[in-house]
């Protein structure tokens, strides 16, 4: 299959981000990256125990919550990732290996080992 056939996403997979306040009167905008932990079906829990994507391998605990108040506080645009760090880590480039952890925090990621380019880009996607 190609990389542009590819699709990662199921049409009843949760969306990719989360927008609040999209009026909001406030000049700023909040944004937060890694506040969620959803992991496309497609790629299960990446061979992961659910244990382990509860951990802050998979997201940064709370940080969703904590921007949520603030843009409520502020009537600010806010916008949440909903999908874990571990599907690709939207703070790196998706062209560098490490935008795919095969390892965090010492656990190894069986499910991101061995990713060919039509799965990488379907993930950057």
């Amino acid at each position: 299959m190609g990389a542009r056939l590819m699709k990662l996403l199921a049409d009843d997979d949760p969306a990719v981000f989360t927008v609040e306040h999209e009026q909001g009167t406030s000049p700023y905008f909040i944004t937060c990256d890694h506040g969620g932990r959803c992991l496309p079906r497609r790629l299960g829990k990446l061979g992961l125990p659910d244990s382990e994507v509860q951990r802050h391998i998979a997201w940064d605990i709370g940080a969703s919550a904590v921007s949520r108040r603030i843009g409520d506080g502020l009537d600010a645009f806010t916008i949440h990732q909903n999908y874990s760090r571990l599907a690709i880590d939207c703070n790196r480039d998706p062209g560098v290996e490490s935008s795919i952890a095969t390892i965090s925090e010492l656990t190894a990621i069986p499910g991101n080992r061995g990713l060919g380019a039509a799965e990488r880009e379907a993930r950057a996607n």
